[in-house]
This record gives structure tokens, C-alpha cells and sequence, in this order.
């Protein structure tokens, strides 16, 4: 708790919100309360301010949020737009990069396949597949085809994930059967998007966690299939890279960009943020058509974290609540650009939260559920259970050996590695070092592209 006060005190006016309401929840047990009061809320309430301040100052007059990661993000931007009176109007968007890639194959012909073949943690032909919105039985028969020589359930490494997409793009049944779905799907996307307004000449822009901005690159092309040439603008909290021809300055970070913040990217967990900023519904699977409108299709399964993530949220309201009410008029300010958060205190703050855990902070996040997949099957927990071994493999030179051998092993991975080194107890600040050395290795070599 004590490397968090230290790292806040950089900004004030956050650091003395925290220490009030950490001393109105006293009783809630820790780290459950430390880490939402002292980096998760300090860390959104930054974020949101920052999208606020670029969005006035850009002349949007609505933000859309996409689902899920953009959940805490659009409660926050309520509280803030509410009790600032600032002339801009939040939605909450219901869609996935499931739902709208859906859509866009049909706009893409064997293009499709660059989205379909995509590496992640334990990918599977079958998973591949169901990105394609393909059942079982049609991966087998595709599988068949292909004359493939592994189990459709098999993880594949990302060699062979890659290698896939030449194949497939003159696989003749296979898109003729992913052209007929998207076909299907685009009519009733379009009309989702239509009913909440992004096809009005309204200045809006989207607000999301970002990573590599497909979503707002995905919109772009749906809204050209009807004609439109819009230039849609994405406000993110990060950015690992730019979709392939974007127009890069339509992309805006916040904490770290694909040419810069180095630091930030080692010792920070796209997959924790995602855990913890979610929301409680299931991920969106489509849309359709009622005699009131277009409503999204959602997973009947709610996300596995949804208890956590509701209490996280209520967090986060009573934390920006709270803020408004004591310094709503420096918080203006800030908006104005005279008095802009200071980002190297969340850069503290993220550091020592996702890549130096406490065992207790790593015990008790390490068991949020994770999925690294489009569509959201077989999870897991974000700090996966490694052996020694199994965490070892992961080092710079092991992952080295095997990309210079060619072997195609697949490798047993953590979504949050630096929480699966501090569970292991057979791990030292050995195995930490190795994680962010091979980190600050793949993070500069795209640096350098």
C-alpha cells in the first residue's frame, strides 16, 4: 500500500480522494479495497478525464463505448459529463469484434482470413473456425478438406496458425460458406448501428481499451459498404499497433502508443485491464430485429468475473462521484487543458500492480477468468497455474530457440505472467526479470518497425 500512496501523491487531488474513502471502507478486506481505491479508480478517473478533455476540445458531441471493456469507462463519463455539465452525450454500444466481423467478411472476400487466422493462447482450428461462425460439423468437414494433420482441438503454436491463411484464402467451400453467413449477419449490424445514430452526421467518436484498434477499423469499412465515407475517430487507453493503411491520426492513447511508451508496455496486462474493466453481461453475438427495433444478441452466460466487476464499477461511481462533489471546478480546469493529469503517477501505479503483484494481490486477481479469443470460450484464469518448467519456457531465450528452430511448439501460457511468477513458489525476482526482458525485446523490435 505503501509503494501506491508514494506513487499517487504525484497527483493530489486523486491521492486525497483515496485516502478518504479508503478510510470510510476500512473494513472491506484488502487488497480488495487498496487496489480499486488506489489504482483502478485513480487510473480510469485519469483515462476518462483525458478522453473528456480531447473530445471538447475536438467539438464531439457523443461518445460511444464499446462493449465490454468500455463499461467502467462509460459509468465514469457519465458521472463526470453529469456533474461537469460538459455538452457531451455517452452511449454505451452493444457489439464485439465477433459480431461486426461478422458483417464485414462479405466486404472483405478471402481478405476474411487475415481476421480468422489470428495467434492468441491456445488456439485451436475449431476456434478458428467458430471466428468464421462455423459449427463443429462444418470445421470437420473444412478440416477434412484441408487434409489437415492435427485434431481440430489441438492448440496450435503461431506458426501454424499463420500458415493457415494462404490455405484457406483459396479454399473455395470455406469462403463460399463465410460469404453466405456475413451476408446473413450484415442487414441487421447495419441496422443496430443505424438505430443508435452512427450513421447521422453527429461528431462522435469511440472510446475503448484499444490494443490494435480493429473495432474502429472494422466501422470504418461497415459504414463504407453503405456508401459512407466517414472518418471515424477511437480515443483508447492504449495502442500496440495501428490496423495495416489506417489513418494513424485518427487513433489517440492515452497511456502508451505502438511508437512509444516502452516502459508502460513491459509492465503492464492487457488481460488483467480486460478482466477487471468488463462487464457483467455476456459478449455480444449479433443482433436482431423486433417490432421495436434492433436489439443485440448477448451470451446467455454472464462474464465468469461479474460479481467482482459489479463491486468494481460501484467503486468507480462512488469514486468519481465523490471527486466531482470536492473538486469539480479543478477538474474543469483540467478539461481545459490547464491542469492535465499527471500520467506518470498511473504509470507507478500499473507497474507495481501488474508487474510487480504482492502474493496476496497476485492470489486474489490472479483468479479473474480470462478468454483470449474473439468469441468467448473455454476460459481461464488470467494468471495461469505454470510449473516451473512450463514458466521457463517463456524466457527470452527458450521462445528464441524455438522461433530460430522453426519447431512450431506450442507454448503453455500465462495472460497474466507476472501473477502465474509470483504464485509459483518455486519463482524469484529471477523469473520477473525474465518476463520483462523478453517483453522489452518484442515491444522494441515492433518500436523499431
Amino acid at each position: 500500500m505503501l509503494q501506491y500512496r508514494k506513487a499517487l501523491k504525484k497527483d493530489p487531488m486523486l491521492y486525497e480522494i483515496s485516502e478518504t474513502l479508503y478510510k470510510q471502507n476500512k473494513e472491506t478486506p484488502v487488497p480488495e479495497i487498496i487496489v480499486p481505491l488506489y489504482v483502478m479508480a485513480p487510473v480510469m478517473v485519469g483515462y476518462v478525464l483525458w478522453v473528456l478533455h480531447h473530445a471538447v476540445r475536438a467539438g464531439h458531441k457523443r461518445l460511444y463505448f464499446l462493449a465490454r471493456d468500455g463499461y467502467s469507462m462509460y459509468h465514469t463519463a457519465r458521472i463526470l459529463c453529469e456533474n461537469l455539465k460538459l455538452p457531451i452525450e455517452c452511449r454505451y454500444l452493444y457489439c464485439s469484434r465477433y459480431a461486426w466481423r461478422g458483417a464485414e467478411y462479405c466486404l472483405m472476400g478471402s481478405g476474411c482470413v487475415s481476421h480468422i487466422c489470428l495467434g492468441g493462447i491456445g488456439v485451436t482450428f475449431a476456434k478458428m473456425m467458430a471466428r468464421a461462425g462455423l459449427n463443429q460439423e462444418e470445421a470437420l468437414e473444412i478440416a477434412a478438406l484441408l487434409h489437415l494433420e492435427w485434431d481440430i482441438h489441438e492448440s496450435l503454436s503461431y506458426q501454424q496458425v499463420k500458415a493457415l491463411a494462404p490455405v484457406l484464402a483459396e479454399c473455395g467451400p470455406f469462403l463460399d460458406r463465410v460469404m453466405t453467413l456475413s451476408q446473413k449477419r450484415y442487414p441487421t449490424v447495419m441496422g443496430y448501428l443505424e438505430q443508435e445514430g452512427l450513421l447521422e452526421e453527429v461528431s462522435y467518436a469511440l472510446v475503448d481499451s484499444g490494443w490494435m484498434g480493429s473495432m474502429q477499423r472494422t466501422l470504418t469499412r461497415l459504414l463504407a459498404g453503405r456508401g459512407m465515407d466517414r472518418r471515424v475517430e477511437g480515443y483508447y487507453f492504449g495502442m500496440y499497433e495501428y490496423p495495416e493503411g489506417a489513418d494513424k491520426s485518427t487513433y489517440h492513447a492515452y497511456y502508451f502508443k505502438p511508437d512509444s511508451g516502452l516502459r508502460r508496455k513491459v509492465y503492464f496486462s492487457n488481460s488483467l485491464f480486460e478482466c477487471i474493466f468488463s462487464s457483467p453481461e455476456g459478449m455480444t453475438l449479433g443482433y436482431e430485429q423486433k417490432a421495436d427495433g434492433f436489439h443485440p444478441v448477448l451470451e446467455r452466460k454472464v462474464n465468469p468475473n461479474r460479481e467482482r466487476i459489479i463491486k468494481t464499477t460501484a467503486c468507480l461511481c462512488e469514486y468519481a462521484e465523490y471527486l466531482t462533489r470536492q473538486y469539480g471546478e479543478a477538474l474543469l480546469h483540467r478539461l481545459e487543458g490547464q491542469e492535465l493529469a499527471e500520467i506518470k503517477a498511473n504509470e507507478y501505479l500499473l507497474s507495481y500492480f501488474m508487474g510487480h503483484p504482492l502474493p496476496e494481490e497476485a492470489a486474489e486477481y490472479g483468479k479473474y477468468v480470462f478468454c483470449d479469443d474473439v468469441l468467448g470460450e473455454e476460459n481461464q484464469t488470467v494468471a495461469a497455474s505454470l510449473e516451473h518448467r512450463e514458466l521457463k519456457e517463456n524466457y527470452l531465450l527458450e521462445k528464441g530457440i524455438n522461433m530460430v528452430l522453426k519447431t512450431g511448439k506450442p507454448v503453455h501460457e500465462s495472460a497474466w505472467i507476472e501473477g502465474s511468477c509470483v504464485l509459483l513458489k518455486e519463482a524469484g525476482s529471477m523469473d520477473l526479470r525474465q518476463t520483462a526482458l523478453y517483453k522489452y525485446v518484442i515491444y522494441l523490435r515492433k518500436q523499431m518497425k
